[in-house]
């Protein structure tokens, strides 16, 4: 698609690029007009100079600093000496009952917030594979009250786009989407992201549009100004992110719209663990369904290619199993996994052994924990050294067969139990 018939183009064509005033939730215009007013009577019985200006009241929390200004002023003047007059008293009275005004509107602001994500987290748990969660959980996301979300993948220490969901544009999703895909992020430290990896913890970024360190392609097709992200963390391991912003709101997002998606994000990483074992569940069901099939077609005599090399399409197979891709993932990855963790090793240790597991090499799994190679010898060190290993298969031996005798004391349940 052209520039200039592109959706974001028309979008950069609207937008006036200036900046999103105040964070959080905007003010009722009814709310704000009885802030400025009182603030304009203050400012009168008061020393202005020491004021803020009513332009200040953008949002619950300017309003509550102003607030607290008025009334900072208002007691410094009663201490001078001077006796009250009418008006100053009348003015701290309708201080103290607007704040709390605000503070009840504040805590019912919260726990509608809390409500929504009890309601999106139920809603993930209907989905029953993992294309249909990814599927719903970009658009799930907005119903917490953003306007925007992008659920992404990483891997191998990439940043992948995976879902975008823009309430009133799909189109502009589309392109958003394709940007990020077009333009995959390397999480090596240059950009904020990379510090959702590293500590697992969620992020609040403004002023997008000047900032250094963001993802550039995706910043310029969104024109966001302020967003927050979370990591989705599955089987200890950061395996994607959850971004969300609030465009048409034209607001910044404050610290309750983190700590709400760092929720979600949390619920979204717990639902896809179940899908992963019920897409591996799947998989298992279908290998078995397909090789009963082939045992019953060898009964009645009919063997068909399959037997001779030959796969269903009449192709060579050479002896080689299929590789289940996408959400299909391997048996001997999910044991991995699972496996048991040695209490003496720290969480960075567990994760360093489960790559070296699958058979990574140290730049390879310093790249994928956004670490450097140094410090990945170093975990390997430490690792050789509690378990007692020489080497590291050794190690990976050692951790494995702690899994199978755990599995076997299972199979064998309580003592005396037959």
């Amino acid at each position: 698609m052209g520039e200039s018939t592109s959706r974001v183009a028309y979008m950069r064509r609207c937008d006036s690029g200036d900046r999103w005033p105040g964070q959080g939730r905007r003010m009722p215009r009814a709310q704000s007009s009885c802030v400025v007013d009182l603030l304009l009577a203050a400012r009168r019985l008061l020393d202005d100079s020491r004021l803020p200006h009513p332009e200040h009241v953008v949002d619950l929390g300017s309003a509550r600093a102003v607030l607290r200004s008025v009334w900072a002023e208002a007691m410094s003047s009663l201490g001078s000496g001077t006796a009250p007059s009418p008006e100053l008293v009348s003015m701290l009275g309708e201080v103290k009952e607007i704040d709390e005004q605000l503070l009840l509107d504040q805590l019912a602001h919260q726990d509608r917030a809390l409500q929504r994500v009890r309601a999106a987290l139920a809603q993930l748990g209907e989905a029953r594979t993992s294309t249909a969660l990814l599927d719903t959980a970009a658009s799930t996301a907005c119903g917490l009250g953003f306007d925007r979300s992008i659920v992404s993948r990483v891997a191998d220490s990439l940043w992948i786009p995976e879902r975008v969901h823009v309430e009133r544009d799909p189109a502009w999703a589309e392109e958003i989407l394709a940007m990020g895909r077009t333009h995959p992020q390397t999480l090596d430290g240059r950009i904020v992201e990379s510090e959702m990896v590293r500590r697992r913890t969620s992020l609040l970024v403004d002023e997008v549009q000047e900032r250094p360190g963001v993802n550039r392609p995706i910043a310029d097709a969104s024109m966001s100004r302020s967003y927050c992200a979370a990591p989705i963390v599955v089987h200890g391991v950061v395996a994607g992110f959850v971004h969300a912003d609030c465009y048409y709101q034209q607001r910044n997002v404050d610290p309750l719209d983190r700590q709400l998606l760092t929720l979600y994000a949390q619920g979204l990483g717990q639902a896809l663990s179940r899908t992963m074992v019920l897409d591996e569940m799947d998989q298992i069901r279908a290998d078995v369904d397909r090789l009963a099939r082939r045992v019953t077609d060898a009964r009645e005599g009919d063997l068909g290619d399959g037997w001779w090399g030959h796969g269903e399409n009449g192709r060579v197979t050479e002896g080689a199993p299929v590789a289940h891709t996408g959400p299909q993932r391997s048996v001997v990855d999910g044991f991995l996994r699972s496996a048991p963790v040695d209490p003496s090793l720290t969480r960075r240790e567990v994760e360093v052994l489960r790559l070296m597991a699958t058979g990574d090499t140290n730049a390879r799994i310093a790249g994928r924990l956004v670490i450097s190679e140094g410090t990945v010898k170093s975990h390997v060190k430490h690792i050789l050294r509690k378990l007692g290993a020489a080497n590291r298969a050794e190690a990976v031996s050692h951790w494995l067969r702690a899994e199978h005798d755990r599995s076997g004391r299972a199979a064998a349940g309580p003592a005396g139990y037959r």
